[in-house]
């Protein structure tokens, strides 16, 4: 069964042994090799614990694709971060800004010194 031989690869490829990886999601040594060996499943609950501890997506680990990771792997923001996203979504230049980002960037990356010096000297 795939389920094992991937939850084996991953955890190695983390280089954990069974009984850290154990702390870590909270699962017996014995669990995770049953799991491991084919000798029990793991429910859905865990097999979603293992698939977010992993960075990778559900599927993969029980064989129905082949990709580790999702091109729609889901990231954290800061609300700040958020916020600024919005923000450039509405403005004019939004599709100048999506057809050459590493050029806006860096006009951004650019403007934050300056607005350093700004607040210093007030």
């Amino acid at each position: 069964m795939i389920v094992g031989k991937r939850l084996k690869e991953l955890r190695e490829k983390r280089n954990l042994t069974q009984e850290e990886l154990g702390r870590i999601l909270n699962l017996n040594k014995s669990t995770i090799s049953h799991y491991e060996n084919n000798s029990r499943t793991p429910d859905l609950d865990k097999l979603e614990r293992f698939a977010n501890y992993y960075g990778v997506e559900l599927n993969y680990i029980v064989g129905l694709d082949n990709n580790c990771y999702s091109e729609k792997r889901s990231i954290r923001m800061s609300d700040e971060e958020l916020e600024l996203i919005l923000e450039i979504r509405k403005t004019k230049n939004y599709n100048k800004i999506l057809s050459d980002p590493k050029r806006y960037t860096k006009l951004l990356d650019m403007s934050i010194p300056r607005e350093k010096k700004k607040r210093k000297n007030k």
